[in-house]
């Protein structure tokens, strides 16, 4: 049963109007100083956001670690990851069942984890295999207290991708698509609305409520904030959990409660698909309208290719999966885990046709991330 309209123009009403001086300057979450990681202090200026937009366009050559295993791991171990049936979470099973094979290691899927209690269940049936180590996402990491507290007991690992919180006990790493990082793609995107709009931004963002996505949405206001004392946002945010609450309803409504926007943000950007339609219901010409975003498709990377969307920030999925894989790798072989920033880039018309896409045109950051993983791995 579809959500009554009066509860989606209450979801899609969450408005928030950016005042110039509503955040402090030197946010540790902010970059304003030409690095797109998030890291950096200092003002801000449109010479600041041209800075960020022109490093985020540079094409990645690395996936972001150097440093080699002191052993190559031996075979046999099994990981196991939750899945909480999206495309983005199967194409990130796919990558790391990949990567465990190059390892001689076997990776199981356990579903489920869409909601509260299905992540609780699936957390609980991977334990019970006892593996040598579990994969979990942001997205529902707040639902695993419990589990993660016998995950701790029973000596289990635990990487999660996607994750706004610290390490602790048996969650051992956070930092692939962490919060800083996270945080500065979406002040790149921000850097992009600012570079290419006259201080009249009127933006709607739709992204999953949780996780990754969220702090990208979080990042992205942050920044256009200090940019921009004119512009607007209203954010929409997509509960998975709910299973009443249909992205293209959510879509539909915010357009036609804004007919002067003129800036789409979609976190991930499957979220998008049903953008052409909404704007037509709302009577809102499709041009007027400048696509941006995270996590884009292969149909978003085409449009953008095309002209017909403005600026993506790339996500590596291969290489998330491969990195989850080398942690794994660093922590049951008893070494230091190895942080480093993901081979991420900003999608325009200029860059998204020479950028690193697998065969079915996803982007993947850099073409030879499976060699570099194998030379730190020392296998073949």
């Amino acid at each position: 049963m579809r959500k009554p309209f009066a509860a989606l123009a209450t979801l899609a009403a969450s408005s928030l109007v950016l005042a110039a001086c509503a955040m402090p300057a030197d946010d540790p979450n902010f970059n304003a100083g030409g690095s797109v990681d998030g890291t950096s202090e200092g003002g801000i200026s449109a010479n600041d956001a041209q800075s960020v937009v022109d490093q985020a366009l540079v094409a990645p050559t690395s996936i972001g670690i150097d440093t080699p295993l002191a052993a190559t791991p031996a075979p046999g171990a099994v990981i196991v990851g939750l899945s909480d049936g999206t495309e983005e979470s199967k194409a990130l099973d796919a990558s790391m069942a990949a990567a465990a094979a190059a390892l001689g290691w076997t990776y199981e899927i356990i579903e489920g984890a869409g909601t509260p209690d299905g992540a609780i269940a699936a957390f609980d049936e991977a334990l019970a295999k006892k593996p040598a180590g579990i994969h979990i996402d942001g997205a529902y990491v707040d639902y695993l207290v419990d589990g993660l507290a016998k995950a701790t007991t029973d000596g289990v690992p635990v990487v999660c991708t996607g994750c706004i919180v610290d390490p602790l006990d048996a969650l051992k790493d956070t930092s692939i698509a962490g919060k800083a990082e996270v945080d500065g793609w979406g002040t790149a995107v921000a850097s992009y609305i600012e570079v290419n709009s006259e201080q009249d931004a009127v933006l709607q963002l739709f992204a999953y409520g949780t996780g990754a996505a969220a702090q990208f949405n979080q990042g992205l206001q942050a920044a256009l904030l200090q940019y921009c004392e004119p512009c607007s946002t209203t954010e929409n945010l997509i509960d998975l959990a709910d299973p009443t609450i249909i992205p293209a309803d959510v879509l539909s409504l915010a357009m036609q409660l804004d007919p002067l926007v003129n800036w789409a943000s979609f976190a991930p950007g499957a979220l998008s698909a049903t953008l052409g339609d909404a704007l037509s219901a709302a009577g809102i010409a499709t041009e007027t309208v400048k696509v941006v975003g995270w996590a884009p498709t292969a149909a978003n990377i085409q449009a953008t290719i095309a002209g017909t969307e403005a600026a993506w920030m790339g996500f590596p999925t291969p290489v998330v999966g491969w990195r989850v894989m080398d942690q794994f790798a660093r922590i049951i072989g008893g070494e230091e885990i190895v942080v480093g920033p993901l081979p991420a880039q900003l999608l325009t018309a200029e860059t998204a046709g020479t950028a690193a896409l697998d065969a079915d045109g996803n982007f993947i950051g850099v073409s030879d991330y499976e060699a570099q993983f194998k030379a730190l791995w020392g296998v073949k």
